[in-house]
């Protein structure tokens, strides 16, 4: 099990880290029974730490003990970040970021990132950009990769703001892989909603089916799988063997299957439309009128055989017809002059 190591100087803000420490520990109704990571706190020294409340708390590492072997490394905010303990943390951020391992800043302690250059190669966030520059003066150079935004994870690096502790927790979580993305997804939405809100969305009658993909019977994959990753940008994980193929462009999914195949899976022969095929079409939205034109030009450059020019329609669309290897409808379109 590896460890996560929090960093606490005096006058720490208790309440930046209990998003993270929870679930590395627990799930929504109890205890995990295999966690992959143990909390630990590291401090200047084995005497308990003191949060800005009062409450003291013990550490299990000082700076010079920290294991050699950890999963990442969480600097916790509060008003020590500009004490003399803090540049004993400066060997422990280098090391970490060195090995490429997760290192966490909020609040202040993101501002001290910034005042020693850890933050001039990766988008990050902070307390404002103005207190970046104030405490990274000339050793913070990287102003211009400043987001406005809760949290910010870039390159094993998260960063947040001192409202941002459940932002900057999950995007630490994320980057662990402690929990399914959607489980992390949901353990955010219900600490911003509330319970009562959270109950009421989750509630919802659900629909009999949820829409899964579009199948396009093929006699020659390779091809198709060049079309549509060429011209449309889908991607894929094909081997280049297999019979099955997915191929995904963002949210939306195809799925190629040879039709021998399929025959040879449902134990009986189909019939299949000769030259193109008008039984059914795949449409793709583009931003504007001009980029119906472009990408038409481009998609018959490429092998897409013209079907029908793009044409201004009486109801608003700017429209094109192009069809694949296999002669299946394809639109180009937009509605947005």
């Amino acid at each position: 099990m590896k460890e996560v190591l929090y960093v606490l100087l005096p006058q720490f803000a208790e309440h930046e880290f209990p998003y993270l420490t929870q679930p590395l520990r627990s799930d929504a109704m109890a205890m995990k029974e295999n966690p992959r990571y143990e909390n630990k706190i590291v401090a200047a020294s084995m005497a308990p730490v003191e949060a800005i409340s009062g409450f003291r708390l013990l550490p299990d590492y000082t700076f010079e003990t920290i294991p050699g072997d950890y999963a990442a490394l969480v600097l916790i905010g509060g008003y020590g970040w500009q004490s003399e303990a803090a540049e004993r943390v400066v060997p422990l951020v280098a090391d970490a970021i060195s090995k490429g391992r997760i290192v966490g800043a909020i609040c202040n302690a993101a501002s001290w990132m910034a005042s020693k250059g850890f933050l001039n190669d990766v988008r990050h966030t902070g307390n404002g950009l103005e207190q970046l520059l104030l405490w990274g003066g000339e050793r913070y150079t990287n102003a211009a990769n400043y987001v406005n935004a809760q949290a910010v994870s870039d390159r094993n690096i998260v960063t947040a703001n001192g409202s941002g502790h459940l932002e900057f927790a999950c995007e630490i979580l994320a980057l662990l892989k402690n929990d399914d993305p959607k489980e992390i997804e949901m353990y955010k939405t219900f600490y911003k909603m509330g319970l009562v809100d959270f109950a009421k969305m989750v509630s919802k009658a659900k629909p009999r089916f949820y829409f899964n993909t579009i199948g396009l019977f093929t006699t020659d994959n390779a091809k198709m799988v060049a079309f549509y990753r060429d011209i449309f940008g889908f991607h894929t994980e094909w081997n280049g063997s297999d019979p099955n193929v997915e191929m995904t462009l963002g949210d939306s999914r195809i799925i190629l299957f040879p039709r021998n195949a399929f025959e040879h899976m449902t134990f009986q022969p189909y019939a299949y439309p000769k030259g193109t095929n008008g039984t059914m079409e795949i449409s793709f939205d583009v931003p504007c009128f001009a980029d119906v034109d472009k990408e038409y030009e481009r998609a018959v450059s490429m092998g897409a055989k013209s079907i029908f020019a793009p044409t201004t329609e009486p109801w608003g669309q700017r429209t094109c017809y192009v069809v694949d290897p296999e002669d299946n409808l394809i639109e180009i379109s937009s509605f947005v002059e």
